[in-house]
């Protein structure tokens, strides 16, 4: 009997629509200007700071959501870290030296033991540092192994999806997942999930196992994404989550301050948003609530801020649509509508654009969630919740996408923004699909 048959079934497909050859030569490439840079740059003597200049190209080659990536950038996978934490993970590996050549070890290391050993080692070295470099999910190890060498080291970087993949094949570990230390299931799990693709016919990169099983069809089977038959024909897919967060939790006095920075955060992106608006030939709303503070960031010209919505909805629909963060006007339409999200439930924003397409469902409004990149994954699953896929005439996911805080800023920065149109977002949006990703 054929192994993994659901898998077996996909293979022909996914081979025919994806070529491995040209992708495997492109990052063949990006391996070469990742290794330069680790090599010149990272490892080099001196202490001298790494420019930011120097680090966002290659940023851009291990995160997704790296500055100045866009739908058709290529990049290991989206890791979760902010711009300026991989800039500063850069110069701490680059001044720090002893946890530089531990990482570099782990880099060039060809026996899993000496791996597993070598990222044990770094994580102990980094033990209580806030940098990013050694959290549990082995994102940010894992994204520097596959950009270093991305035909051998899986691009599925994180462990909770690299575990989900081997649950749904039936494997076998040799060792307890629980007590096991984090370098023994990165270098581990790597062999095992790309044997176990050898075993059914795909004798493949390590990128293009990590490009089959997070390509559609085969999420599905693993990542617990549901296909679900929709009341008024056709289906949907929906990501049901595996977990009850509870919001409802005690916040320390140090947590009070970091809230209280976060949404000075929100508050400068909704000034940001406002301001690209405005350069791209829109007038703006902003809540009556916020405007004091955003305008401490922002200042609008003659009639850029509008003091009433020239809409002709019902007062209900009129009621729901002022409450949302920043919009984007055109005369007596609404072009853009964000949600800027700084709350740990995130609920509110996404619930206020559901109420909006459940109010107005033939409206054409393009609706965005803005969160920062640690919640993304947050915001991808709560917009896919099958209470907002089920619903008569309305699957929000098709209507509402995600962009990161680092997004708009990268969009802010756009050359001649006063001549691009807002078309140009579409770049830099993310909707709630699978593909290579962190959670």
């Amino acid at each position: 009997m054929t192994p993994f048959p659901q898998l077996v079934e996909h293979i022909p497909a996914f081979q025919a629509s994806y070529d491995a050859e040209a992708s495997d030569a492109i990052w063949l490439q990006l391996s070469t200007v990742f290794r330069s840079f680790w090599t010149t740059r990272v490892m080099s003597s001196g202490h001298e700071p790494i420019a930011d200049e120097d680090c966002d190209p290659v940023i851009r080659i291990l995160d997704r959501n790296g500055k100045g990536n866009t739908k058709g950038s290529q990049s290991v996978a989206r890791v979760m870290i902010a711009q300026g934490a991989w800039r500063r993970m850069f110069n701490e590996l680059h001044t720090n030296k002893a946890l530089g050549l531990l990482l570099d070890k782990a880099l060039v290391a060809t026996d899993p033991l000496t791996r597993a050993s070598a990222i044990d080692q770094l994580y102990s070295a980094n033990a209580g540092v806030p940098n990013y470099l050694t959290g549990p999910s082995g994102n940010a190890v894992c994204a520097f192994l596959a950009a270093h060498d991305p035909l051998s080291n899986l691009s599925i970087i994180s462990l909770k999806d690299r575990k989900a993949v081997i649950d749904h094949l039936g494997l076998s570990l040799p060792f307890d997942w629980d007590s096991a230390t984090v370098g023994t299931k990165i270098a581990t799990t790597n062999i095992i999930i790309l044997d176990a693709l050898k075993t059914i016919g795909l004798d493949a990169s390590a990128r293009t196992v990590s490009t089959f099983f997070y390509s559609a069809g085969v999420v599905s089977l693993w990542k617990g994404v549901h296909t679900v038959a929709m009341p008024n024909g056709g289906s949907v897919s929906v990501s049901v989550p595996d977990t009850d967060e509870d919001d409802a939790v005690p916040v320390t006095p140090k947590e009070l301050i970091d809230v209280e920075m976060e949404i000075s955060e929100s508050m400068q992106i909704q000034a940001l948003l406002a301001k690209i608006g405005t350069e791209m030939g829109f007038a703006i709303w902003l809540p009556k609530g916020d405007r004091s503070r955003v305008l401490k960031a922002w200042t609008p010209g003659a009639g850029q801020l509008v003091e009433a919505l020239p809409l002709g909805y019902d007062p209900t629909t009129t009621a729901t649509i002022e409450q949302i963060d920043v919009l984007w006007l055109k005369g007596r339409s609404i072009v853009r509508a964000f949600e800027v999200e700084h709350t740990t439930s995130i609920y509110s924003g996404i619930l206020r654009m559901a109420d909006l397409v459940a109010l107005q469902p033939n409206i054409s409004v393009k609706l965005h969630i803005v969160a920062s990149i640690e919640r993304r994954d947050k915001v991808l699953r709560e917009i896919r919740r099958p209470v907002f896929s089920l619903l008569d005439g309305l699957v929000l996911w098709k209507t509402c996408t995600y962009l990161s805080y680092d997004r708009v800023r990268d969009i802010s920065e756009l050359k001649h923004l006063n001549m691009l149109k807002d078309a140009v977002l579409n770049e830099y949006e993310e909707v709630a699909t699978g593909e290579i990703s962190s959670t």
